[in-house]
């Protein structure tokens, strides 16, 4: 809408008004401004007008003559300059601030532009491909296309084998694949000509190192009318050596293994009451995103954290974070006990699941108060031990030490170590301070919990008696039936719950060990006297659908490793957790499934944490119920 011309010119004239004369101003000053007085008085009786007219039409320069320039059309001139430069601010604010790069928590999307500040040629290439692949902007599942030999030879392992349309390149379509392998679940891709030719891209990464071994596993995966190549790759997918994290000059590191990741899970996917997991956005890298993990576990107050890529492809690809050296052979300490060992650092966690380099632990309560110098990393790098006995996280340690000891001294060099000053002495807790001044905690690997996935056990309810075969995302140690890594376990189920497994009868599907995806967090939870553990979870479990046989059976396993503590923090994890942490793969594939995991705690005093609402599902169809919990113990 054009201003109101009278209106603006009105506006000028009460801005910047004529200016009075001071009565004492000198002599020259005076009579240039009746000389100017007089000028203006000839300008009037020559024109009507007492002011000079805004002029808004523009019009041609050739034929327009140059007007006369007075003090306020010159004022003016300036004041719309000043205007339209403020406007101009204003709409460069309004567009940084309604376009700013967007943080991605919990799986959300972002519209940033990728940081241009980045010098590395890998990393360059990676955000601005060369080699011709686009994105879709999420995986489309499509029916099976038979191309994984899993599937021939067992038709029905169709249930837990997924396909996916995810890109286009050259004007082949992009095919993923997601099947489980021993341990865990692995991405194949494809490419699918117009003529309907698949061939199987065998090293999407290019910049990574391959395994022959490896590839000839793979291979041997892929029924043999596909074609196998080895030449083409995706920039997209090429993960550069290291990543810059901050300003301070934080890295996280590539994967040792060449990988294209697993799809990408947000944690509101699969967060229960007891989780708080936050992903956020480090910073945007093309159509990768560097992306940053966090997760608190509210007994310790310690902060989980982890660096991960969300690919273009719409997966993660998890990376090493690794600011102090973890091996202790080369530290030298400066105090404490003086000993010579291959023993490592890991992140204070615990837990049944896979942690490797990719965590570290950090503490927002540590001061420099807390802490004195004790010596130094093998890079040079000065660690540190707590001033104080007294402190809350080096109590926790020791105690989880000592429950674990109990069980198991062979795991424990040196025998029980009886007090508390002498743990802190065998360096079980590093301090570790980095270059954004976190403090960081590790424990001495040798003295910290090896905690296991204790005796899940699985029970199958078929409506019809069937075959069924299942699989665990987890590194099983121990099991009963003997379960074998490729092929799982192979039995024929009745409705009743009997299992039949080569020619021998079982209640159930018993397995141990470590399960390869990440360990839930604690948040949440209910602290109750040791007296009344057994009721609370017998009335906890009721409250999560499990019957009397499956409860009993439960309390009969667990009741021995309760912490021998005054109060007891029980927290469960329920079946989307659980198909993270250590996925099931059955077929065929069930209508219901309750998965249920116990996390137990010991604790001298009760603390507050938030309750669970645990729920249960009703059982339809095809049930499969599955119970398990943390040991501190060593199992295998």
């Amino acid at each position: 809408m054009e201003p109101d011309k009278e209106e603006l010119q009105k506006s000028i004239d009460e801005m910047y008004p004529e200016e009075p004369v001071a009565e004492d101003a000198p002599e020259e000053v005076i009579e240039k401004v009746e000389d100017e007085k007089s000028k203006d008085e000839v300008v009037a009786d020559a024109k009507p007008e007492a002011k000079p007219e805004v002029k808004f039409e523009s019009q041609p320069i050739a034929e327009t003559p140059k007007p006369k320039k007075s003090k306020k059309a010159l004022v003016f001139v300036v004041v719309l300059a000043i205007v339209l430069l403020l406007a101009a601010g204003a709409g460069a604010v309004w567009y940084f601030v309604f376009n700013k790069p967007a943080v991605m928590n919990n799986g959300g999307t972002t519209q940033n532009n990728t940081v241009a500040t980045e010098t590395d040629p890998d990393l360059l290439k990676m955000i601005t491909p060369t080699t011709g692949e686009t994105w879709l902007p999420a995986p489309v599942a499509i029916d099976s296309q038979g191309l994984m030999t899993a599937e021939i030879l067992n038709p029905t392992d169709q249930a837990y084998i997924d396909y996916f349309q995810v890109g286009s390149r050259a004007g082949n379509e992009i095919i993923a694949v997601s099947m489980p392998t021993p341990g865990m679940t692995a991405t194949y891709l494809f490419e699918r000509s117009p003529a309907g030719v698949f061939t199987y891209i065998s090293r999407p990464d290019g910049l990574a190192v391959y395994n022959e071994q490896t590839e000839t596993y793979s291979a041997q995966e892929i029924v043999s009318t596909v074609v196998i190549d080895k030449a083409i790759h995706y920039d997209t997918l090429s993960i550069p050596k290291t990543f810059t994290l901050d300003d301070k000059g934080s890295v996280a590191m590539a994967p040792t293994s060449p990988t294209v990741g697993y799809f990408y899970v947000s944690p509101s996917d699969y967060s229960g009451p007891t989780v708080t997991v936050t992903h956020t956005l480090v910073k945007q890298l093309g159509k990768n995103a560097l992306m940053k993990s966090e997760s608190l576990n509210i007994t310790t107050g310690l902060i989980s954290v982890g660096y991960f890529i969300k690919t273009a492809l719409n997966t993660d690809i998890g990376l090493r974070y690794e600011p102090l050296d973890v091996s202790l052979l080369n530290y030298q300490w400066s105090e404490g006990t003086q000993w010579t060992t291959g023993d490592s650092l890991k992140a204070m966690t615990y837990g049944c699941g896979g942690f490797g380099s990719s965590i570290v632990t950090k503490s927002t309560a540590l001061t420099d108060a807390d802490v004195k110098t004790v010596g130094k990393s093998g890079n040079g790098l000065t660690v540190y031990g707590f001033t104080s006995m007294d402190n809350p996280l080096l109590i926790k340690a020791y105690d989880e030490y000592k429950q674990a000891a109990q069980y198991d001294m062979v795991s424990y060099q040196g025998g029980l170590i009886e007090s508390i000053s002498q743990f802190a002495d065998q360096h079980a807790v590093v301090l570790f301070k980095d270059i954004n001044n976190q403090w960081l905690v590790y424990a001495r690997t040798q003295l910290s919990p090896q905690g296991a996935c204790a005796k899940p056990v699985v029970y199958l309810y078929p409506a019809t008696a069937q075959t069924v075969r299942v699989k665990v995302g987890a590194d099983v140690k121990v099991s009963d039936p003997l379960y074998n890594p490729a092929t799982g376990w192979t039995a024929f189920a009745q409705p009743n719950g009997q299992l039949t497994v080569n020619g021998t009868e079982y209640g159930s599907l018993f397995w141990e060990g470590p399960g390869y995806g990440q360990y839930p967090s604690i948040s949440g939870g209910t602290v109750v006297r040791q007296s009344d553990v057994i009721s609370t979870i017998r009335q906890q479990l009721a409250e999560q659908g499990l019957n009397a046989t499956e409860t009993n059976e439960f309390v009969d396993y667990w009741q021995d490793q309760i912490p021998n503590k005054p109060y007891v923090r029980l927290t469960w994890f329920n079946t989307a957790q659980m198909n993270q942490l250590a996925p099931l793969y059955i077929s065929p594939k069930p209508d219901t499934m309750i998965r249920v995991f116990l996390d137990m705690g010991g604790l001298d005093s009760p603390i507050s944490i938030p309750a669970q609402n645990l729920t249960s599902i009703p059982r339809n169809g095809f049930t499969v119920v599955e119970w398990g919990g943390l040991s501190s113990k060593k199992l295998y």
